[in-house]
């Protein structure tokens, strides 16, 4: 029996014909040309069938509403006012673009895939500041972008709907298969949907039909501006989660009405860019706090009561359980997006029966940032022509100590390449943090990873040996051309004055046995502006203890993806978790706590404090550079024992090392 064979079935939409049932979604990996073709050329290859590309940027985005004038010698500026689309310079502007989008859809049918050209506006959600007034239906603000924005005139509505009918011409010239609106996500076509953020009393407001009514209108220009040159779908959110939102009924009904005006498709996504909304439901890029696909019964009602192919996206990492969606026909083909980031071979591993060698997404969202996509299990994520394999010009014996995501990239790397690697940790197991990570934390599945990484070192040249002491000794019998330092981080020197040593605790020891810390624990956080001071509060509070955590910034974790930020805040608060912002931990006696506040410098105190658990102060812990120095001709070091970051950071420092020695 051949594997998968649901998701293998080719597909047709509007009489084009699609290879297989697995599409990559639009989105922005913001990457320059060069590396962009690149990225899209791997997963083309890998055997995917539709591919999504954001084409807001011709013409429709840009539409300026506020003073000033154009200047084309400054027209690709993003603080510049732009010129009109539907000026003759604006018309001519757009229309020269075309020929580098060109080239998007080449590249991917090169390798047999299909593109969607997708149209879009933000409305409201804009996530840029261009120096121009965000637009929306009516004058409620996004909760993440929280600028109030201009509520569009009909004059100025009607202006939009013939720049997305240009931008379908665009989309037609640049040689794309199909055209999707994009009416999902809080942006601006569900901005028109949902009463939650249209509050008009005219033609497209108020009723249900009104306020499908933009929506429609934009279908009808695009359809007619192409002559039904092109398919065209839709992309629709999922219902608001809120009262007094858009409902599944609604919902459906609306698909009912779109279906009728001949798509060729209705893809069912869901939520909103950071999940705030009344509340922190559901982000649309949902991390592994949120269960895998949340959209399926959605789309699952909307295939009920459509006769156009319905597509499903969020959080489906797994290839068989997007074979399972296909398989009990709540969808008929379905996006995955970050397992395509972080295996562009998914699809063609699958079909040719080795999925066992996929390269898991675990949803931690480090490919959600606003810079040039990046993947925790996939280095080479955008950076497919820096980490190409190539033999090594002379293989060499490499010796890793330290068997966390830096030394086990890097020793996968180099036994790729033709290297004699031994990898080797005084540990009885892979993963080195990760490994307690995996056990407690439910920010990402980082025992996917490590599962995965066993496997493929199992499978290479790859010496493997477990609590096994690094020292001059080892380094003397293998005698390595090369040793690399993966040896991590160590806590330095406790910041908080103690009386009670036996009441402090560092994070990874709250972690590998919390029922050490009694009744009522303090987490430290310090400057720590990411997941550690977070997941530690979580995983204690989960035992069932009274928490306070305690964080010398603003705002708890000010630099972790807003996904995961506020839903990990929701936990946090619906755990009675106590947060305490701005504020240090200063010294520990006799169960009360002295604290200071990190900007005034006030002190102030915590009673009945039972232990504190200090997660800021990691340090690299290169201490072997110097008990091995000389011992090998050349010394690396990586990963955290190079300095002190994360996951994502560990895995590229050893696949660049590994690839470069």
């Amino acid at each position: 029996m051949e594997s998968f064979p649901h998701l293998r079935q080719p597909i047709e939409l509007g009489g084009l014909r699609i290879r297989n049932r697995l599409m990559m979604p639009t989105h922005g990996p913001r990457l320059p040309q060069g590396r962009y073709l690149r990225y899209l050329e791997e997963r083309a290859r890998g055997g995917v069938g539709l591919i999504g590309f954001n084409l807001g940027p011709l013409g429709i985005m840009q539409f300026p509403l506020g003073p000033g004038r154009f200047h084309a010698a400054h027209a690709n500026d993003i603080d510049a006012v732009p010129p009109h689309p539907l000026t003759a310079a604006g018309r001519a502007f757009y229309d020269s673009q075309v020929p580098a989008y060109r080239a998007w859809g080449e590249i991917v049918r090169a390798h047999g895939a299909r593109a969607i050209g997708q149209l879009y506006h933000s409305g409201a959600a804009q996530h840029t500041d261009t120096f121009q007034p965000a637009v929306a239906p009516s004058s409620v603000a996004d909760e993440y972008e929280r600028v109030v924005p201009h509520t569009l005139t009909g004059d100025e509505i009607a202006d939009l709907i013939e720049t997305f009918a240009w931008g379908a011409r665009r989309a037609r010239d640049a040689g794309f298969d199909v055209i999707e609106l994009h009416a999902a996500h809080g942006y601006l076509g569900y901005q028109f949907l949902s009463p939650l953020t249209n509050r008009r009393i005219d033609a497209y407001g108020g009723s249900p039909e009104n306020r499908l009514r933009f929506l429609l209108e934009t279908l009808r220009a695009a359809r007619d501006a192409i002559g039904g040159a092109l398919p065209i779908g839709v992309r629709i959110n999922g219902p608001d989660h809120p009262p007094g939102g858009l409902t599944l009924e609604d919902l459906v009904e609306a698909c009912r009405r779109i279906a009728a005006e001949g798509v060729a498709y209705i893809s069912i996504s869901g939520g909103t860019y950071s999940g705030l909304r009344r509340g922190a439901y559901l982000p649309y890029v949902a991390p592994a706090l949120i269960p895998p696909g949340p959209n399926v019964a959605t789309a699952a009602a909307v295939r009920a009561a459509v006769s156009v192919p319905v597509a499903v996206t969020g959080r489906i990492a797994d290839i068989d359980f997007a074979e399972k969606i296909v398989a009990d026909g709540k969808a008929d083909f379905v996006g995955m997006l970050r397992a395509l980031i972080a295996d562009p071979q998914a699809p063609q591993k699958a079909f040719s029966g080795q999925a066992a060698r996929i390269v898991p997404c675990i949803a931690c969202n480090e490919c959600h940032y606003g810079r040039p996509v990046a993947c925790s299990v996939n280095p080479a994520a955008g950076r497919e022509a820096e980490m190409e394999i190539t033999p090594a010009a002379q293989s060499q014996k490499i010796l890793i100590v330290g068997a966390g995501p830096a030394g086990l990239e890097c020793a996968i790397a180099a036994a790729r390449r033709g290297h004699r690697v031994t990898l080797v940790d005084r540990k009885a197991e892979i993963g080195g943090m990760l490994a307690a990570l995996a056990r407690v934390s439910e920010h990402a599945e980082f025992g996917r990873y490590l599962r995965h990484a066993e496997e493929t070192t199992k499978a290479l040249p790859i010496e493997l040996r477990l609590g096994t002491e690094a020292d001059s000794r080892l380094v003397e019998e293998i005698a390595p051309d090369s040793l690399v330092l993966a040896t991590g981080a160590r806590h330095g020197p406790p910041a908080i004055a103690s009386e009670e040593p036996r009441s402090m605790f560092t994070g990874q020891e709250a972690l590998t046995d919390v029922d050490r810390l009694g009744r009522h624990v303090v987490v430290a956080g310090g400057l720590d502006d990411h997941l550690p001071p977070l997941i530690v509060a979580d995983w204690i509070a989960r035992s069932g203890r009274a928490v306070t955590l305690l964080t010398e910034n603003i705002a708890p974790a000010p630099a972790l993806e807003p996904a995961n930020l506020y839903l990990f805040m929701k936990r946090l608060i619906e755990r009675h978790v106590t947060i305490r912002t701005m504020t240090a931990a200063a010294s520990l006696k006799g169960g009360t706590l002295t604290i200071r506040n990190s900007i005034t410098n006030a002190v102030d105190q915590i009673a009945g404090v039972d232990s504190v658990v200090s997660v800021d102060g990691r340090l690299a812990d290169d201490s072997l550079v110097q008990s091995l120095a000389g011992r090998a001709p050349k010394i690396h070091l990586i990963g955290d024992a190079l300095s002190p970051r994360r996951m994502l950071h560990a895995t590229l420092d050893g696949a660049r090392l590994g690839l470069s020695i």
